[in-house]
């Protein structure tokens, strides 16, 4: 594992790099008062002229290739999309002239090609902040200028910041220069790292996680990126679908089948780990079986 501080903006805008919430994560659900503290912090910095801002750390996982650097997000996710929703309210209000900036439309450019978009990438791949599936869409919609899904989190915090730009309490430049001065830990983790420990450990403040959370994260944090897509869809994101949602109940009542034993609502994921470890306990790694819920 290895640490160093750094600018947000310089970590989010490496050339060749993208940035993906794993499908293990929840999604975004950053609210207007964590968007409000952010925005009023960066106004301090600005009227307090302080030439830093220390806004939490950053974990990942750097995979990809040459052509491309792919960090893994396992913690940061939320202020990344955030940052990421202000740019791009920045951007397409200078765009549509609602609001000026002294560099004038070079602004746009300059945000949408550093930390946006790769105009050179497939269509595919052309957003550097690849969200879960659930979010990908409504990010797509507001690159392309379209905020006009109300319902939809991430749009509500676009035209949140929106609005606020337009109040006009900073100028659009002295919001750019004060997001410039955000401050963050950036953790790396080695290939040795233990990703469910940390990421438990992380995981323990803040909003809970369910049970059911808990053990989609534990199941799809031992594959490889490329496979954990393919398990969500095709075995997950179906348990979830049929159960409406109640996959904490539908493990525990897996668990009572296969044990004997009913755990508590609150210790299914405990329950259902010791399980699984038993299961592949002993068994080298060529002849372990497919993730448990391939099977459920």
């Amino acid at each position: 594992m290895k640490g160093s501080e750094t600018g947000l903006l310089r970590f989010m805008g490496g050339y060749s790099d993208r940035y993906i919430i794993p499908v293990y994560q929840r999604r975004y659900n950053w609210r207007k008062e964590q968007c409000r503290q952010l925005y009023q912090d960066l106004q301090k910095i600005v009227t307090e002229r302080r030439a830093s801002h220390f806004v939490g750390s950053v974990v990942s996982q750097v995979t990809g290739s040459e052509a491309m650097t792919e960090h893994q997000i396992i913690d940061g996710q939320q202020r990344i999309t955030t940052v990421t929703l202000l740019l791009l309210a920045m951007a397409n209000m200078v765009k549509a002239g609602k609001i000026v900036s002294q560099r004038g439309k070079m602004l746009y450019d300059q945000i949408m090609e550093t930390y946006v978009i790769d105009k050179f990438a497939r269509p595919e791949d052309r957003i550097k902040l690849r969200l879960i599936k659930s979010d990908r869409e409504d990010l797509a919609k507001i690159v392309a200028r379209d905020a006009s899904d109300s319902s939809s989190n991430l749009t509500i915090n676009y035209n949140f910041f929106c609005e606020e730009l337009l109040r006009g309490s900073l100028t659009v430049d002295d919001m750019y220069d004060a997001l410039g001065r955000l401050q963050i830990i950036s953790i790396t983790l080695d290939r040795d790292d233990n990703a469910h420990l940390i990421f438990e450990s992380l995981n323990s403040t803040g909003l809970a996680l369910e049970e059911g959370d808990k053990i989609r994260n534990y199941i799809l944090m031992d594959l490889i990126p490329s496979e954990q897509e393919t398990y969500y869809t095709e075995y997950w994101e179906k348990i979830e679908k049929y159960t409406s949602g109640k996959t904490s109940r539908f493990v525990r009542d897996y668990i009572s089948v296969k044990t004997q034993v009913t755990p508590t609502i609150s210790t299914v994921y405990k329950a259902f780990k010791e399980y699984r470890q038993q299961f592949t306990a002993f068994k080298p790694l060529a002849n372990r079986p497919k993730p448990m819920f391939a099977r459920l």
